[in-house]
């Protein structure tokens, strides 16, 4: 640095305190502030993605894919109900129903369920009665939770795996629906197939999170509260 542009950036900063004390504390302390903020995010953001391991971050891409795949399934919810209106108008009013409205809305029917069970299942927004096993200790909790998401490993598994068969064949033998409109079916099949295989790897991801729930003694695995009358009790006899 030449000594023009030293004097020149002592000067800035000697006219910047004389100016208003009071200001150029602000200034500094805002300058401070923001200088920590930032490092606070950025060391922030470098903790998340450095202790997020592995398992980590496939469970939160299998989340965010199976909640997209669940929008995928509440259009084809959508799409039942307008077949199913313009049919009834169209019968009841002009005497024209949707040709093969009943296979068209039976299959729909797989893309709208199969497309959002696995992320219900991720979600662990299905329907449970634990009144018994939260009874159970911590260990038997684990044991019967992870008997249940094997238990649904092993039925979807094979239920995909029997129903590629049924995939290759209605491709093979260019299947189509038995109304009047003769459309393929193996589309369908091929939701199935992906569905009841994208349930199996929930299942999976379900056994991880219990796992790394009953070890950080978090959710259903973590100790029992204690009741005001023990505490009181307890309290009395101190």
């Amino acid at each position: 640095m030449s000594n023009s542009d030293r004097d020149h950036s002592v000067g800035w900063s000697e006219n910047r305190g004389q100016g208003d004390p009071g200001r150029s504390e602000e200034l500094e302390s805002s300058e401070a502030t923001g200088q920590v903020s930032l490092s606070e995010d950025v060391t922030a953001k470098d903790d998340l993605s450095c202790s997020l391991p592995l398992y980590g971050r496939l469970d939160a891409w299998y989340q965010s894919f199976s909640r997209w795949m669940s929008y995928l399934g509440a259009a084809a919810l959508g799409v039942i109900t307008a077949v199913c209106f313009i049919d009834v108008v169209g019968a009841k009013f002009f005497g024209r129903p949707i040709p093969s409205q009943f296979e068209l809305v039976a299959n729909l029917n797989l893309v709208a369920v199969f497309l959002a069970a696995f992320y219900v299942q991720m979600d662990r927004g299905s329907v449970s009665i634990e009144l018994l096993q939260d009874r159970f200790p911590r260990p038997a909790k684990l044991m019967v939770r992870l008997f249940g998401s094997l238990l649904g490993v092993a039925v979807c598994f094979f239920a995909a795996y029997r129903g590629w068969y049924y995939l290759v064949d209605f491709v093979r033998t260019h299947k189509s629906a038995s109304g009047v409109w003769h459309f393929p079916i193996w589309p369908f099949q091929a939701v199935l197939v992906l569905g009841f295989f994208c349930l199996g790897l929930a299942f999976l991801f379900t056994i991880g999170r219990d796992v790394r729930d009953y070890r950080g003694r978090r959710g259903r695995f973590g100790s029992r509260p204690f009741h005001r009358g023990s505490d009181s009790e307890a309290q009395t006899q101190a």
